[in-house]
């Protein structure tokens, strides 16, 4: 055999050997990156062990077992989101508490029922005011309908609910005032659960997006009578007193839809909620207190409920 063969054969094993080792150190270094890796998981508590914690994994619905950070108030049932290092648990916050029960129980929904009839206001199109009172801060306005232009089943609608918004930020604080704003707000409801109309149009004939921003003026406008005449809704039908929780339930539900369905409308809206966190002081465990009108609670819903308030 030729010297020059000789040498070209050493290379070729030398070579090969050196890409062995480059392969063996750059997979090495991948599982010390993944073994190092911090992860999140959201799931459900299946069972707790004195050292550690069963998870059902939420996007995977795989169990899990993952050892505990520290003594802490771990429950069965309990939906989570931890953080883990391998199988290390290194922090973990509670979502809601005893979600497998609440999950298994019947929830309560809004049901149709007799429909209340208010004259609507003028015709009139009324851009949003740019001042607030109490807690319903400045919001954005959206384009004049033009005169030649027909407008759609969400202008119609939307029109007439930003008029009585306006209406709502008054200074009056006569009991006619309050009267007025009263049956307003009772239309808008009506036409919202209980299959009423507004000018014609139901609230099933809206758009996602119309639908999401009707129920962020309901809203404002539920604050901003309440702000002035506050409780008013204890002296109107039961079906109306806990219509804050119902509404911003519905609310969220929506805001779920439009943006895993389509970006169309999903930053508006995202944009809408995080206004009405804000201008209604909404706290993690206010909008736990209104699951109970959530017709499915998934994990997915919930996660990107939470997230939105996590930031």
């Amino acid at each position: 055999m030729k010297k020059s063969n000789v040498i070209i054969s050493v290379l070729c094993v030398i070579t090969a050997f050196a890409l062995i080792g480059v392969t063996f150190l750059i997979i090495h270094s991948y599982h010390m990156k993944q073994a190092n890796k911090v992860n999140e998981v959201y799931g459900v508590i299946k069972s707790v062990n004195a050292d550690s914690i069963v998870i059902k994994e939420s996007n995977t619905d795989k169990e899990t077992t993952y050892m505990k950070d520290y003594e802490s108030d771990y429950k069965e049932g309990d939906l989570v989101v931890v953080k883990v290092q391998g199988n290390n648990i290194k922090s973990h916050q509670i979502i809601v508490d005893n979600y497998s029960n609440m999950t298994t129980t019947t929830t309560t929904v809004v049901t149709t029922t007799t429909v209340s009839t208010t004259t609507a206001p003028n015709n009139n199109p009324v851009q949003t005011t740019t001042t607030s009172k109490a807690n319903v801060p400045k919001t954005a306005t959206t384009s004049k309908p033009t005169s030649n232009v027909i407008k759609s089943s969400d202008d119609t609608v939307l029109e007439y609910v930003k008029n009585e918004y306006d209406q709502a930020q008054s200074n009056d604080t006569s009991e006619t005032f309050k009267e007025k704003a009263k049956k307003g707000f009772i239309t808008i409801v009506d036409f919202i659960f209980y299959d009423g109309e507004i000018k014609g149009v139901k609230f099933k004939e809206l758009t996602a997006k119309g639908k999401a921003k009707v129920i962020y003026y309901a809203l404002l406008i539920d604050s901003g009578i309440d702000s002035k005449f506050p409780g008013y809704k204890s002296k109107i039908s039961d079906k109306y007193k806990d219509i804050k929780g119902k509404l911003v339930a519905e609310f969220l539900e929506l805001k779920y839809d439009i943006c895993t369905n389509s970006k169309d409308g999903c930053a508006q809206v995202k944009e809408d909620f995080d206004f009405l966190k804000k201008a209604l002081s909404l706290t993690w465990d206010a909008i736990k207190s209104f699951f109970v009108y959530v017709k499915d609670l998934s994990v997915p819903k919930i996660k990107d409920w939470y997230e939105s308030f996590r930031g």
